[in-house]
């Protein structure tokens, strides 16, 4: 049996944001997804601590993340992000917290005494999670580089409308050039 939860959040910049995960008991599989969708450079600063405020994981400045690891107490598991001190943009950030037992020796035994239809729809629920991971993953990689091309559209724009801008005076310059060597004041004769 999983519990999980999967939730988009903006964190705005100069903002620590915790999620919590509880562990009821040892041996519980905790899994930690995160991506950032818009914002800034796509980066985030996350944390994971276990009880007693134990770190188990860190990192600055991460685009995205995938841990699995097993709950070895019983107690809350702390899942935080925070938007660094260099950032100046609101993140959108979408994560999942899945827990979940880990199978045990006596469930290994009860697998192994299941029919060939019930391992097909385990094996096809594993599948179908591999296939999510997958569509967040592409629908990710999208939302960056959609954010790309209307930077990069942005920046064409204002450049074409500089460079036009540009040869319009280049013309009136030369116009008023041109215009003031026919009419010369023409002191003698």
């Amino acid at each position: 049996m999983a519990n999980a939860v999967t939730l988009r959040k903006w964190i705005a910049s100069h903002e620590k944001t915790c999620y919590f995960a509880s562990a009821d008991a040892p041996g519980k599989k905790i899994a930690f997804y995160f991506a950032v969708h818009q914002g800034g450079n796509f980066d985030i600063d996350y944390e994971v601590e276990g009880p007693n405020n134990r770190q188990l994981f860190k990192g600055e400045a991460e685009r995205q993340g995938d841990f699995v690891f097993t709950a070895t107490q019983v107690g809350e598991y702390a899942f935080c992000f925070k938007n660094g001190l260099a950032s100046f943009a609101d993140k959108l950030v979408e994560f999942d917290i899945t827990v979940e037992d880990e199978a045990r020796p006596e469930d290994v035994a009860k697998r192994a005494k299941r029919d060939e239809v019930a391992s097909s729809v385990v094996t096809i629920a594993s599948d179908l999670q591999q296939i999510t991971k997958f569509m967040k993953y592409f629908r990710l990689r999208e939302n960056r580089n959609f954010a790309t091309v209307s930077s990069t559209e942005s920046r064409i724009w204002w450049f074409s409308a500089l460079d036009s801008l540009c040869v319009v005076l280049v013309a009136v310059i030369q116009v008023y050039a041109i215009q003031a060597l026919f009419t010369a004041k023409r002191s003698r004769l």
